[in-house]
């Protein structure tokens, strides 16, 4: 498998620290249509979960997409944030009325991606929208997750391809010298996941194109939508000059295209696997009988 790229940096706090800094810039779109795209692959799965997990739940809309799918269950939310996990809970929360009509609790609790807060080997359904590329290491993460679902449990993310931004890569290259490294493709993703025990992974993509007026209002978009510190980002803080270079650019690409706005690509991976009802064997090849993936789409062999 190629490597992957490097990491965000490891320390919890600085992504606790980052994402706090998202909780009063509002929901992005595309975060919330991501999750909006993703729930509409839930019906596929022919689950009946007690127990499912939003890792990562951020504003928490995930939670009400969730609750419209499986109004028995109880739900868990984890943010790292303390500041999102609070305005998730304020807006999808509690939920005692519909408790006293015979639904499940929603609960958000603040807490670590890799470290959620049940019992190992609990959940039946593991729900992450765009929370992947927050993760220092991916392989531990998946592990993790692995860890915290049943046998016959169901992870099902969302999270940014390489071709994610590449406009605004080539913009930063020219104008810093240096761009944000890509996000992994969903190929290595796959292999990832069964290398740290998922069975059947079913990995698919689509690019999403955006546009926006100008050059201002696409940066202040992003910002909404925010990236975790990473190891190999350009050191320190961008300076003016660098900033008014990369609006020049991301102008002139405006200009150049026809339509004069600034136009900006997303690569949005899907993907989804269970964990076997079998243990792992070693070099993290299980032994799955076939009635535990007929019917669950592609899947995909460690070899």
């Amino acid at each position: 498998m190629p490597p992957m790229p490097p990491p965000p940096v490891s320390a919890s706090a600085g992504v606790r620290f980052a994402r706090d800094r998202l909780a009063g810039r509002g929901v992005p779109f595309l975060w919330s249509e991501a999750a909006r795209r993703m729930a509409e692959r839930l019906p596929l799965l022919r689950l009946r979960p007690e127990l499912a997990l939003d890792l990562g739940c951020g504003w928490g809309d995930g939670l009400a997409l969730l609750r419209a799918q499986y109004p028995q269950a109880r739900l868990l939310g984890v943010e790292p944030s303390p500041r999102l996990a609070e305005q998730a809970r304020r807006r999808h929360g509690g939920g005692w009325l519909r408790r006293l009509r015979g639904g499940g609790p929603t609960e958000v609790q603040q807490g670590d991606l890799q470290a959620p807060p049940v019992a190992q080997g609990s959940a039946q359904l593991l729900w992450s929208n765009l929370a992947l590329g927050w993760a220092a290491d991916p392989a531990a993460l998946f592990a993790a997750w692995n860890r915290a679902l049943r046998p016959d449990g169901v992870l099902m993310f969302t999270t940014f391809g390489p071709d994610t931004l590449r406009e605004l890569r080539d913009a930063e290259v020219a104008a810093l010298g240096a761009g944000a490294p890509p996000w992994p493709d969903m190929h290595d993703l796959g292999d990832l996941l069964v290398e740290q025990g998922f069975a059947s992974p079913v990995m698919d993509m689509e690019v999403l194109r955006l546009r926006w007026a100008d050059a201002d209002a696409a940066l202040r978009e992003l910002a909404q939508l925010g990236r975790a510190p990473h190891a190999a980002a350009r050191p320190g803080l961008r300076t003016p000059r660098h900033w008014r270079r990369l609006l020049e650019l991301l102008r002139a690409r405006a200009a150049a295209s026809g339509h004069g706005q600034v136009e900006l690509s997303f690569e949005l991976v899907y993907g989804h696997a269970f964990k076997p009802a079998t243990s792992r064997a070693e070099a993290g090849v299980a032994s799955i009988g076939l009635e535990q993936i007929g019917g669950r789409g592609r899947s995909r062999s460690p070899g």
